[in-house]
């Protein structure tokens, strides 16, 4: 009798030990490599040096699966945002009610910070078409303020560099949705 508990005992640490590894080893595998960062910084039209900067930079992404990834190159961006939201209102550039380029920037800067909480809802949700929304739409808002600004005499070069950095953010994020976490690899074989 004490033979087969034992032997039952032996089985079940067995079992319970190869659940922990296994699951481990689960983990392990859905890591960022540096080969995959080395693919989503070489896509084309992505800014590989300022790409290479963000995602080298941190030793924590290499720690990161995908989705946390995304969450990590997302609240970065929405530091940047609120970063330059707080320096345009500060540029003296703007005035509340008047209608001009800064105050348009404040306002796609106002909205694209906003953008970074639904995106994260839609995240969880799985809903990636949704999440292509708002980081498209991010995109769109810095493109538009630095074109807008870029019409200025003389530019406000600064301004127009961030936004442009913030806009690389957001194409960045779209590669890793939609290489790594999208299951639908259409766009990923493509030029983003």
């Amino acid at each position: 009798m004490v033979a087969y508990v034992d032997k039952n005992f032996s089985l079940a640490c067995f079992l319970v030990l190869l659940l922990f590894v296994d699951s481990s080893y689960a983990r392990f595998n859905t890591l960022v490599t540096k080969d995959q960062i080395h693919t989503i910084c070489t896509k084309q039209d992505i800014n590989s040096s300022y790409c290479f900067q963000v995602l080298n930079a941190n030793p924590e992404i290499a720690r990161l699966d995908f989705p946390s990834l995304f969450k990590f190159v997302l609240n970065y961006q929405a530091q940047n945002i609120s970063d330059k939201l707080k320096q345009f209102k500060l540029s003296g550039g703007y005035t509340p009610g008047v209608e001009s380029k800064y105050n348009l920037c404040i306002e796609f800067y106002e909205n694209s910070f906003d953008r970074r909480d639904e995106a994260l809802r839609y995240l969880a949700a799985k809903d990636y078409g949704s999440v292509n929304t708002m980081v498209g739409g991010t995109a769109i808002n810095m493109f538009n303020c630095a074109d807008d600004l870029s019409t200025m005499k003389p530019v406000p070069q600064f301004f127009v560099t961030e936004s442009n950095l913030i806009k690389e953010l957001s194409k960045i994020l779209l590669v890793i949705l939609e290489c790594f976490i999208s299951k639908k690899k259409e766009y990923c074989n493509r030029d983003l």
